[in-house]
């Protein structure tokens, strides 16, 4: 019998925890090796005295078993005893006039109502549900990035129902056709149908994503993001792999260019046949490996060839009202604007989980907002821990007193306040610079999904791979799960042996 090859995973993310599954499947030795004492990374969810607040999942797609890429969700098991709600309306942007833009689901519905608010609009608007309507033929292959010529080819023929679309919109920006509208309100709304979008967000991501939430494809699951994690957790464990929590890795052993094991934080050497790091990239190239193992067009990645996420501020509050009347997300301006930390802003967005009732308690709400901060900012104030509780409180006072002007009542309803910041997210998460998502969505973004992705493995490096977030640029759970799955076959690949995913039997 040939020995398993010993996979050692740093992190045990939905990136790390995928790849782990799929390892086990295909015979390796896996075992890994995580900072903090749950799964998920940044795929996670709290309690705080009866309400329970989310950090990452607003929806899933390749949900409908009718699509390729749900083959990701038989493969990995975790999605059979869950729930999905399915929204009927996405969220609310409230124009500087006081209307509102309502965000259907529903592409008939959508158009009826940005008909009824621009009629004068008509060929933009026309323009826009068909494209909705052009990518509902989408469906994406469960492999993420192509490892051969065969693979590719396989990939664009799979493409052909799209190729015309994807050619029409490829180069548009959501903040560009929105200039087209005539109507203020379509002006002004339609850019923030992503929170944090940058001015490069590209149109074909709102179309497709609208496509699948129109055909049911992309839906919530109840119980949020920590189930996610914990049933990705169970399925791991079963086929035999091994997790170490509060075990942080302080870097990556190297001898004669080739990776042979992980030093931890408190000393211990653990050695393996590969290293896999679903980690933070940028601590894995400059801190876990030292910088030793890049090249100029990974250099220029990390410093500013692409753009990181949005550091954010979580504001999460329990409160004694029931918010089920209204939309799951409104984003609306403010009387005046507030600092928020140090920087000033002048809209809210708030978020509200009425439709899971295991998020509250009944007639009671669990509020997110996320706000953007200033990651430097908030690590400086941090140096003084009662500075930094200060600065917290403040924000939470100034978002509840702005929520209450808006929801009057709110101030004496709020039961719970949590206040996240970046610098709580690279804690528990390793994440840089408390990027909430990996790299932000910008067209380059979408070339690196839509092309081979960025490299899994670092030049000069042997016996080394990366996956998550920061290589299979996506910044969603499926996607982070599919990044599993692809470089376990990588691994296969170069190592002769077939890869063989098990589907779960239903």
């Amino acid at each position: 019998m040939h020995k398993k090859p010993k996979l050692l995973i740093i992190g045990a993310g939905v990136a790390g925890l995928s790849a782990g599954i799929y390892a086990q499947m295909n015979g390796f030795d896996a075992t890994i090796y995580e900072m903090h004492r749950l799964p998920g990374g940044l795929c996670t969810s709290w309690r705080r005295r009866g309400y329970v607040f989310d950090g990452a999942v607003r929806y899933l797609t390749s949900l409908c078993p009718n699509m390729k890429s749900n083959q990701l969700w038989d493969e990995l098991g975790i999605l059979d005893d869950t729930s999905i709600h399915f929204y009927d309306e996405l969220l609310c942007i409230e124009g500087s006039d006081g209307r509102k833009l309502h965000i259907y689901t529903d592409v008939d519905r959508l158009e009826a109502h940005l008909l009824d608010l621009a009629p004068g609009d008509e060929a933009v608007i026309r323009e826009f549900t068909a494209g909705i309507r052009d990518f509902k033929r989408l469906d994406l292959p469960v492999d993420l990035t192509a490892g051969d010529i065969l693979e590719l080819a396989n990939m664009g023929r799979e493409m052909v129902p799209v190729l015309l679309p994807t050619l029409r919109w490829y180069g548009s920006t959501l903040l560009d056709f929105a200039q087209r509208f005539k109507e203020p309100l379509l002006r002004e709304g339609l850019p923030l149908f992503f929170q944090f979008a940058p001015d490069d967000f590209p149109m074909m991501l709102c179309l497709s994503t609208l496509a699948m939430m129109n055909d049911r494809e992309a839906g919530y699951p109840l119980g949020g993001s920590l189930p996610i994690a914990k049933a990705l957790e169970a399925r791991y464990l079963s086929l035999g792999g091994t997790v170490h929590y509060r075990s942080k890795v302080r870097q990556v052993l190297v001898a004669d260019d080739r990776a042979y094991g992980l030093e931890l934080a408190d000393g211990e050497f653990v050695s393996g046949d590969i290293i896999l790091s679903a980690a933070d990239g940028h601590s894995t190239v400059y801190d876990l490996l030292g910088g030793k193992y890049t090249d100029r067009k990974l250099d220029e990645i990390y410093q500013g060839g692409m753009t990181p996420s949005k550091s954010i501020l979580q504001v999460s509050l329990g409160v004694a009202m029931d918010f089920s009347d209204q939309p799951p997300t409104i984003n609306f301006p403010l009387a005046e604007p507030v600092w928020l930390g140090n920087l000033r802003h002048e809209r809210l967005s708030v978020k509200h989980y009425c439709f899971d009732p295991s998020m509250a308690p009944q007639g009671k709400s669990a509020l997110t907002l996320w706000i953007e901060a200033d990651y430097d900012y908030w690590k400086w104030l941090r140096g003084d821990p009662q500075r930094y509780a200060r600065q917290k409180d403040e924000v939470a006072e100034i978002v509840i007193e702005q929520l209450d002007q808006r929801y009057p009542g709110l101030r004496g309803a709020v039961e719970v306040v949590d206040v996240a910041t970046p610098v709580t997210h690279e804690r528990y998460t390793g994440n840089w610079r408390g990027a909430f998502a990996g790299w932000a969505l910008t067209r380059r973004k979408m070339s690196f999904m839509m092309g081979t992705g960025m490299p899994k493995t670092l030049p000069g490096l042997a016996g080394f791979y990366m996956n998550g977030q920061w290589v299979e640029p996506g910044g969603n759970v499926e996607l982070s799960c599919g990044s599993g799955r692809d470089v376990i076959k990588d691994i296969c690949k170069d190592l002769g042996i077939p890869f063989v995913p098990d589907i779960v039997e239903r």
